[in-house]
């Protein structure tokens, strides 16, 4: 089995993310759960039009299995699930748009761990002045070496903005909250009008699938 690659949440022909999490409970359950997933869709034929790419990711703590499902558009995740029986508002997971990264064009270095920290808003307007008012505040030197990028990317409800991030490591991660680095962004949400955060996890990359070859 080759080592799973991490996403590229930036490509550009991925204009739809769905990004949910499920709960498992345990380490072997989060694997069955995940593996279970990668076998149906290693099953499907042919791979779903505007699918770009899955990847699965299991929690540091065991708990849960997140699921990122990068498509061409709306137009496209809404085909998929009229063909297997749902409608968009019923489909659970939320989809997402990038609106904002922050990375190095020369960073090379494979990320070894996925931080995201996701918040509930109060409408497209507070999503961007969120972001906009975070991405101000970050240094442009002196960040963690571990820190790899970071994008925000919000719903297209309007009720959330998912921060996600890359790590060298959950060690490299763990280490930057403990020195405080990150102390002046959650005094920021903290005392943002109509943000609150509702849950952040670190997750280890564990199977990716991209769109095959034509």
């Amino acid at each position: 089995m080759t080592s799973p690659v991490f996403p590229d949440i930036t490509r550009s022909d991925a204009g739809t993310v769905v990004i949910g999490s499920q709960y498992a409970g345990n380490r072997q359950q989060q694997v069955r759960m995940a593996d279970t997933d990668v076998g149906e869709y290693d099953r499907s034929s042919p791979w779903a039009r505007g699918l770009a790419a899955l990847s699965w990711f299991l929690s540091a703590d065991g708990e849960s299995v997140l699921t990122c499902a990068q498509w061409a558009g709306d137009a496209a995740h809404d085909a998929y699930l009229r063909g297997n029986g749902f409608t968009a508002p019923l489909a659970g997971p939320p989809r997402y748009r990038l609106y904002r990264s922050l990375a190095d064009a020369d960073e090379r270095r494979t990320p070894g761990c996925l931080v995201t920290a996701a918040f509930d808003i109060d409408g497209p307007e507070r999503q961007r002045h969120f972001v906009d008012i975070l991405t101000a505040a970050l240094p442009d030197e002196g960040s963690h070496p571990g820190a790899l990028s970071a994008h925000f990317l919000l719903s297209t409800d309007g009720t959330r903005v998912l921060n996600y991030t890359e790590w060298t490591s959950a060690e490299a991660h763990q280490e930057a909250a403990e020195s405080g680095l990150h102390d002046k962004v959650h005094e920021i949400f903290s005392h943002t009008p109509g943000v609150r955060l509702t849950h952040g996890k670190r997750y280890h990359l564990h199977r990716s699938m991209s769109r095959p070859s034509a």
